[in-house]
């Protein structure tokens, strides 16, 4: 490709994302100034493409600065080249990524792990939250999309996936194998710890609301002081199943709301029914995200109960595909679920009421070395030591 085919194409294009975004995010741009950043922009492209030391395509150039146009509004919308449009429609398509049990973002250009889904491959085979996938079978994620990753993860395979991994806070990297294979019915573990009834909530499904309904009204016929709801490691996007668990617990308020410039605001108000109505904990660290965000959100926010833990990761959004003329397309965030009092929770996450420390948890079965969950414990239990006094 020519260096003056090349800028045509990119003033054509950059062009182009301009008014796609102008439609999107509803921005009136200034003619002036559109042309001035198009000038800079296409100098830059020169520079780079007679003077940096290797020999760089222009389409590999083009496709990084259209990614980084969609990367500067938030760290969750992509940019996805012609030459992988297809592949990225017949993975959403097909549900691989949720298939995966791993929820992925990028943070310094490689795959991060926000979340790993208890009892899947990848949590049996030492995969956790903040954990960086360097590679995959030998190949680098630093020039993958998220898709992409997610994508190769669930490759057909007997053998399974070869990962390098550089765990949370550690600079030594691990090689693991994980055989990422169909996931297993969500299981929704319960048990009592010191007399106080725990519920782990690690998916938003269909079965969730049922096993929520359950445990709550078996904790309200042994009249305890509290319940424990575990909703770390749980980054599912179904918020609607979410908003009628919340709803069980509240019996008035906003649960959330939806707004964004460009969709239609919706807004959840409680009804007055509810299922328990006991002292509530929710534990949160930040792999809790999404439509765990929002019910945490709800509880704390509305006063019914109190988060505990860490702040949770702030990724309760609504994305949408745009296409465009040239056969690709942007992922790009279109709306923004909020806290009970409006605040979008995308902008922090939601910040606990208790905090805990800082440690990563290896638990035995009473939760001692859980430090976030022996916290919750031990409010419990000073509750009731305080109304048995």
């Amino acid at each position: 490709m020519t260096t003056k085919k090349a800028v045509f194409l990119l003033v054509s294009v950059v062009t182009m994302l301009s008014l796609l975004a102008a439609g999107v995010f509803g921005q009136s741009l200034q003619k002036e100034n559109v042309y001035r950043h198009l000038s800079v922009f296409t100098e830059v492209l020169s520079i780079v493409n007679n003077s940096y030391v290797e020999q760089v395509s222009t389409d590999e150039l083009l496709d990084g600065a259209f990614d980084g146009v969609a990367q500067a509004v938030d760290e969750f919308s992509f940019y996805v080249p012609p030459a992988d449009m297809a592949d990225f429609k017949k993975w959403t398509e097909s549900g691989a990524g949720r298939e995966a049990g791993v929820t992925l973002t990028k943070r310094f250009g490689y795959a991060y792990v926000i979340a790993v889904r208890d009892g899947s491959p990848a949590a049996k085979a030492g995969l956790g939250p903040g954990d960086f996938i360097e590679k995959i079978d030998g190949v680098p994620t630093e020039k993958m999309a998220v898709w992409q990753v997610l994508s190769r993860l669930r490759a057909p395979g007997t053998e399974g996936r070869k990962l390098t991994v550089v765990h949370g806070g550690m600079t030594k990297r691990e090689d693991m194998t994980v055989v990422f294979g169909d996931l297993a019915p969500s299981e929704f573990p319960s048990k009592e710890i010191d007399g106080t009834p725990y519920l782990k909530i690690t998916d938003w499904n269909a079965s969730t609301a049922q096993a929520l309904e359950s445990f709550l009204s078996d904790a309200r016929k042994k009249a305890k002081s509290g319940v424990i709801v575990d909703v770390r490691g749980n980054a599912s996007d179904d918020v609607d199943i979410a908003v009628k668990c919340a709803d069980m617990l509240l019996s008035k308020g906003t649960i959330t709301s939806l707004t964004g410039r460009r969709i239609e605001a919706k807004s959840w108000p409680a009804d007055k029914a509810t299922v328990y109505d006991g002292e509530v904990l929710v534990l949160t660290d930040p792999s809790t995200a999404g439509a765990g965000e929002v019910f945490s959100s709800a509880i704390s926010g509305n006063g019914r109960g109190r988060a505990v833990g860490l702040p949770t990761y702030g990724r309760a959004i609504v994305q949408k595909t745009v296409e465009l003329p040239s056969g690709g397309g942007v992922r790009v965030t279109i709306g923004h679920y909020t806290s009970p009092d409006l605040k979008p929770i995308k902008d922090a996450g939601v910040r606990p009421d208790v905090m805990a420390d800082r440690v990563i948890p290896e638990p035995d079965k009473t939760g001692a070395g859980d430090p976030i969950l022996e916290k919750a414990i031990s409010l419990l239990a000073a509750k009731t030591t305080k109304a048995a006094a």
